[in-house]
C-alpha cells in the first residue's frame, strides 16, 4: 500500500514537472522575461560603455519599473497604460527626488503618493499594478538619492519610453500574442481537469480531496476564461465582422468555454459510478478515453501557443472515436442499472471529443458562419471595467475596503521611511520600504502568504548569493543576468523563486558595485523581516476581513445559480432565445462561485475563521459547486435520467428560493446540525438542493 502510494505520489510529482515545463516552454512568461531582461541590461551596458553608469543604472530602472507594469492587454489597452505608467513614474520619481534635502517634505510626499496610488485599484488592475510599481519606486529614489532631480526623473522616463516602444511595437506586430497564450493555459488548465476526472474512475483514488482540487482548478480557470472575455471581446478591432482571425478565435474562445461545461458537467456520484461500473469493467475504457483525448487537448494548446499547426506524435482521434462506440455497444448489453449511467458518461464524452477534434483541428477547419457568431450579443460577455462618478465618491469612506488600504498602506509606508530619514548614511535601509510597500495586499490571506513567500524566497536568495559572491566579478555579473530572468520567469507564477532570483541578482550585483557582501546580507535579511513583521501587524490596523461579508457572498453564489437554472429551465421548454441568457448566467454563477471560493481561502486563515463553523461553509462551497455542475448537465441533457419534468424543475428552484431568503438569517457559528436530517431524491439536482436547503432551515 505504501508502495503504491509512493508511486502515485512520484507520478503526480512528475506530472507537475512536464506541466510546469510545457507551460514555461509555450507560454508568453519565458519569452517576455527574455525580454524585459534584455531591455534593462542594454541600455546599462551601452551607458557603461560610454562611461555613464550612473546615467545607465537610473535608465534601467525605468525599464524595470515600466516592464513591472507590462501585463495582456489589446492595443488600446496598452497604448493608454503605457502613458499613464510613464507620467506616473516621472511624477513619483521627480517629487521624491526634489523632496530629499528636507525630510519632512519626504514623508509628507510618500503619505500622498501611497495613498492617492492606492486608490487607483478603483479603476480596476492595470491601474492598480501601475500604482503599486509607483509607490515602489519611491524606495528606489530613496535609495539612489540623486542630487539633480530633473535629471534623474528624465533618466526614468527614459528607460520607460524605451520598454513601451519596445512593447507597443511587439502588440503591433502580433497583436493577438497575448490572447493565444491565454488560450493556451486555459486549453492546459481545462487538461488539468480531465486529468483529474480521469484519475476519479480510479478505484484506488482517494475521493476526499476531489471537491477541493476541482474547486482550486476552477478559480484558475474562471480567471483565464476571464482574460479570454477581456483580451477578445473589448477588443474592436478583433470583433469587427470581416475580421477572419478575429472570428477563428472566437470561435476557439466558445469552444473552450463549452469544453468547460461540458467536463464539470455533474450527471450522478463517482462513488455510485465505481459501484455500477467496476463489475463490468467500464471504469478502465472511460479512463483510457478521457487521457487520450486530454493528450489531444494538450496538443491542441501547443498550436495556439505557437499559432501554427504541429503535428500530434501519440495521438490518434480514430482511435478515441472507436473506443467511445466500445462504450456504446458496452452501455447497451449491461443490466438496467448501469445502463443509463454508462450511456450519460458515453455521450458526455463524445460531445467533449467533437469540441477538442474542433481545437485540434483549428488551423485547418473553416471559419465559422457569421450568423453563428453575433458579435454584438457578446458585449454583454465584457467583463465590467467602467467605474461611475459616483463609484468613485462611494469608495471615500471607511466602509470602503480599497479606502481602509490605502490608509494603511500610508501609514505603514510612513513608519518605513523614517528609518532612511533619520539615519541617511544607512545604505541600505529603503529596502524596509520596498518589503512593505510589495508584501502588503488588501486582505489578511493574501498578505500573511506574500509575507511568507517573501521571507523563504529571500533566505534561499541570500544563502545562494553568498556561495557565489566569490566568483569572479564577469561570472557574478553573468549570474546577475540569470537572476534577473528568472525573477521575470516566476515573478507571476511562483513568488517565491522569483524573490530567490531577484535577491541573487540583489547581492551580486550590489557586491560588484560596492562590495561588503556580508553588509549586503545583513541589511537585506534584517530590512526583509522588519518589513514582513510591521506588514503583518499592519493589518489589524483598518483590517479588511472576509468573514462579515460571507453571508453576502452565499447569496450572491446561490441567486447566481438559481438564475442559471431558471434560464435552462425556460430555454427547454422552448424558448430558444434563451440561449444566450443562458451562456451569460452560465458565466455569471462561475464568477460569483469564485468570488465565494476565494473569500473562503482567506477566512480560513483569519483570526476570525475560530468564530465559524468552517466545515459547514465549506460543505456549502461544495455543494455550490455541484449545483453548478448539475446544472451544467442538465442543459446538456438532451435524453434520459438526467432530463426533469416542470414540477422537478419548480421544486429546485423553490428550494434554492427559500435558501436564498434564509442565508442572511443563517448562524454562521453552526452549519452543520441540520444537514443529517435531509431527505435524498434519486435525482441529483433535486438531492443538491434539497441538502443545500437542510443548511438555512
Amino acid at each position: 500500500m505504501k508502495r503504491e502510494q509512493n508511486e502515485n505520489f512520484l507520478m503526480g510529482y512528475s506530472r507537475k514537472l512536464k506541466d510546469f515545463a510545457i507551460r514555461i516552454r509555450y507560454s508568453e512568461y519565458l519569452t517576455d522575461a527574455l525580454r524585459s531582461t534584455f531591455a534593462i541590461i542594454i541600455p546599462l551596458i551601452a551607458c557603461a560603455y560610454f562611461g555613464q553608469v550612473v546615467a545607465g543604472i537610473s535608465i534601467s530602472i525605468g525599464t524595470l519599473f515600466m516592464s513591472l507594469c507590462d501585463i495582456p492587454g489589446n492595443r488600446r489597452d496598452k497604448l493608454i497604460g503605457s502613458i499613464i505608467a510613464i507620467f506616473s513614474l516621472a511624477l513619483t520619481s521627480f517629487i521624491i527626488a526634489i523632496s530629499l534635502p528636507h525630510p519632512y517634505y519626504v514623508a509628507t510626499s510618500v503619505v500622498i503618493i501611497t495613498f492617492i496610488f492606492s486608490m487607483l485599484s478603483v479603476f480596476g488592475h492595470r491601474l492598480s499594478l501601475i500604482g503599486l510599481i509607483g509607490t515602489t519606486l519611491i524606495a528606489f529614489t530613496l535609495g539612489l538619492h540623486p542630487k539633480q532631480p530633473l535629471v534623474f526623473s528624465t533618466y526614468i522616463v527614459i528607460g520607460a519610453a524605451w520598454y513601451a516602444l519596445i512593447s507597443l511595437t511587439q502588440i503591433y506586430l502580433r497583436p493577438y500574442r497575448s490572447l493565444h497564450h491565454a488560450i493556451f493555459e486555459a486549453i492546459q488548465g481545462t487538461a488539468a481537469l480531465m486529468r483529474l476526472r480521469a484519475s476519479a474512475y480510479n478505484e484506488g483514488f482517494d475521493l476526499r480531496d476531489f471537491n477541493a482540487q476541482n474547486i482550486s482548478l476552477h478559480l484558475k480557470l474562471n480567471a483565464r476564461q476571464e482574460l479570454i472575455r477581456s483580451l477578445l471581446l473589448r477588443d474592436r478591432i478583433a470583433m469587427s465582422p470581416d475580421n477572419q482571425t478575429g472570428k477563428k478565435l472566437l470561435a476557439a474562445a466558445l469552444d473552450i468555454i463549452d469544453l468547460y461545461e461540458q467536463v464539470t458537467a455533474i450527471h450522478h456520484d463517482y462513488g455510485e459510478i465505481r459501484q455500477a461500473l467496476a463489475p463490468m469493467g467500464a471504469l478502465t475504457k472511460i479512463q483510457e478515453v478521457i487521457s487520450q483525448l486530454t493528450d489531444l487537448l494538450e496538443y491542441s494548446a501547443v498550436q495556439f501557443s505557437i499559432t501554427r499547426k504541429v503535428n500530434p506524435v501519440t495521438v490518434n482521434h480514430g482511435n478515441i472515436e472507436e473506443k467511445i462506440n466500445l462504450l456504446l455497444a458496452l452501455s447497451a448489453s449491461i443490466p438496467l442499472q448501469g445502463k443509463d449511467l454508462l450511456a450519460g458518461i458515453t455521450r458526455n464524452l463524445k460531445d467533449i471529443s467533437k469540441i477538442v477534434e474542433r481545437l485540434s483541428m483549428s488551423y485547418q477547419l473553416e471559419l465559422p458562419d457569421t450568423d453563428i457568431i453575433e458579435t454584438e450579443v457578446y458585449k454583454d460577455f465584457i467583463p465590467e471595467t467602467s467605474v461611475s462618478w459616483k463609484n468613485i465618491t462611494s469608495q471615500f469612506s471607511l466602509r470602503a475596503p480599497v479606502f481602509r488600504f490605502a490608509l494603511r498602506l500610508s501609514l505603514l509606508c510612513l513608519i518605513a521611511v523614517m528609518p532612511t530619514l533619520l539615519f541617511p548614511d544607512q545604505r541600505y535601509s529603503y529596502w524596509l520600504l520596498l518589503t512593505v510597500v510589495i508584501v502588503n495586499r488588501p486582505s489578511f490571506g493574501l498578505t500573511r502568504k506574500r509575507n511568507m513567500e517573501r521571507l523563504w524566497g529571500t533566505l534561499i536568495g541570500l544563502v545562494i548569493g553568498l556561495l557565489l559572491a566569490f566568483a569572479s566579478v564577469p561570472v557574478q555579473l553573468g549570474l546577475a543576468a540569470f537572476g534577473l530572468l528568472g525573477f521575470f520567469l516566476f515573478n507571476r507564477t511562483h513568488y517565491l523563486w522569483g524573490v530567490a532570483c531577484v535577491t541573487v541578482m540583489v547581492v551580486l550585483g550590489l557586491n560588484v558595485y560596492h562590495g561588503h557582501v556580508s553588509q549586503i546580507i545583513s541589511d537585506r535579511l534584517l530590512f526583509t523581516l522588519i518589513g514582513c513583521g510591521l506588514s503583518y501587524l499592519s493589518i489589524f490596523i483598518f483590517p479588511i476581513w472576509e468573514t462579515p461579508r460571507i453571508s453576502a457572498l452565499i447569496l450572491n453564489g446561490l441567486a447566481a445559480s438559481r438564475h442559471y437554472l431558471f434560464c435552462v429551465a425556460t430555454e427547454r421548454k422552448g424558448f430558444q432565445h434563451y440561449y444566450y441568457r443562458t451562456k451569460l448566467a452560465r458565466k455569471d454563477a462561475y464568477i460569483s462561485f469564485s468570488f465565494l471560493s476565494e473569500a473562503l481561502q482567506s477566512i480560513r486563515k483569519e483570526p476570525l475563521a475560530n468564530h465559524i463553523d468552517l466545515v459547514g461553509l465549506e460543505d456549502i462551497q461544495v455543494l455550490n459547486y455541484q449545483l453548478n455542475g448539475a446544472i451544467a448537465a442538465l442543459s446538456l441533457a438532451k435524453e434520459g435520467n438526467d432530463v426533469m419534468n416542470d414540477q422537478e424543475f419548480q421544486d429546485c428552484l423553490n428550494n434554492l428560493d427559500f435558501c436564498i431568503e434564509n442565508v442572511p438569517l443563517a448562524d454562521l457559528t453552526s452549519l452543520t446540525g441540520s444537514k443529517l436530517n435531509t431527505t435524498y431524491t434519486p435525482k441529483l439536482l433535486s438531492s443538491l438542493t434539497y441538502r443545500l436547503k437542510a443548511y438555512f432551515e
